[in-house]
């Protein structure tokens, strides 16, 4: 109940049992901090829930710490100083320099002041960085803080993701930007980063780039919805052969009329797997037969997601070890309604009806 009570403002004058404290070690005190209803004069900082987590920091997440507090250092389990929360805030004290103090990961101050808007005038520390190598001004460029001046666009994290890579995501690249080209360690260009999010240069065209892996911008574009409306490269493949066709029906963006199902990446599966697989098979479609190399067709696809329309019909459609589109769906909790099942054989030879706790004749692809 002290808990409640503290959340509302309603504990009692001369209330002392700030350390009462739930299963997850939140005292008392933290709620009050929380909501900003320590009493005047409170000065137990320090006590910590099982995270180690104190009231300063609780009290600081929502700009509720009084003046003259002097307990920055207080530190949870991972490292986060009270200076930390206070910067996400934009509420450090006044004349703050100490942006180099860090948590656990290597993330200072400054990158918590930069990814939320919080740096100063004139800050000039941009190349900070936390364990990934990730710098203040790659946390900057995430939130789209970065200063209209900023000029250290080529810094780098440890995957060769320069402030460019960062800014494309958010479609913050500077006026007149020319460097499309820019790679990181794994080969993506900065024309990737834009196609993911939408935001490539009117005009482009050269979908074939690619990264070390083979993905291409087009891949990039079409994971995410961003193709446009007359793309015709369907058969971009990465270096499994997966085709940017794969891409866009893993995730429900192919365009209606789309006719190449029959695509197919280094192991056999085709586009229409990809998007049974999904649940993204349009409404009228009838290629349940195109099988991978293991003869596994678009119908055992569907029939393992739950995703067969109503009406299917062809459910003796074997893989190449007999294993039919009705043993698919039974085994996946959705056994057929209205089929014999007797009259359909495992193998060649053996019934299908599966008794409960029967092994299966095959495990899941």
């Amino acid at each position: 109940m002290a808990h409640e009570a503290a959340r509302g403002g309603h504990l009692p004058a001369g209330f002392d049992r700030w350390e009462l404290a739930d299963k997850d070690g939140e005292t008392v005190a933290h709620a009050a901090a929380l909501h900003g209803h320590l009493p005047a004069g409170f000065d137990r900082w320090e006590l910590a829930d099982n995270d180690g987590w104190t009231v300063a920091h609780a009290a600081a997440l929502h700009g509720h710490l009084p003046a003259g507090f002097d307990r920055w250092e207080l530190t949870d389990n991972g490292g986060r100083t009270i200076y930390y929360m206070a910067a996400k805030k934009g509420l450090l004290p006044k004349g703050f320099d100490r942006w180099e103090l860090a948590d656990n990961d290597g993330w200072t101050v400054a990158h918590a002041a930069a990814w939320h808007g919080h740096l100063p005038a004139g800050f000039d520390r941009w190349e900070l960085a936390d364990k990934d190598g990730e710098t203040v001004a790659h946390a900057a460029a995430r939130g789209g803080h970065l200063p209209a001046d900023f000029d250290r666009w080529e810094l780098t994290d440890n995957g060769g993701k320069t402030i460019y890579h960062k800014a494309a995501e958010n479609g913050l690249l500077p006026k007149g930007f020319d460097r499309w080209e820019l790679t990181d360690n794994g080969g993506k260009t900065i024309y990737h980063m834009a196609a993911e999010n939408g935001l490539l240069p009117k005009g482009f065209d050269r979908w074939e780039l690619a990264d070390k892996y083979g993905e291409t911008v087009a891949h990039a574009a079409a994971l995410h919805g961003h193709l446009p409306a007359v793309f015709d490269r369907w058969e971009l493949a990465d270096n499994g052969g997966r085709t940017v066709a794969h891409e866009a029906a893993g995730h429900g963006h192919l365009p209606a009329g789309f006719d190449r199902w029959e695509l197919t990446d280094n192991d056999g599966e085709t586009v229409a797997h990809e998007a049974a697989r999904g649940g993204h098979l349009p409404v009228g479609f009838d290629r349940w037969e195109l099988a991978d190399k293991d003869g596994v067709t678009v119908a055992h696809m569907a029939a393992r997601c739950g995703s067969l329309p109503a009406g299917f019909s062809r459910w003796e459609l074997a893989d190449k070890s007999g294993w039919t589109v009705a043993q698919e769906a039974a085994r996946n909790g959705h056994p057929p309604s209205g089929v014999n099942m007797d009259g359909i054989q495992r193998g060649g030879d053996e019934s299908i009806a599966l008794e409960e706790g029967e092994p299966t004749a095959r495990s899941p692809k």
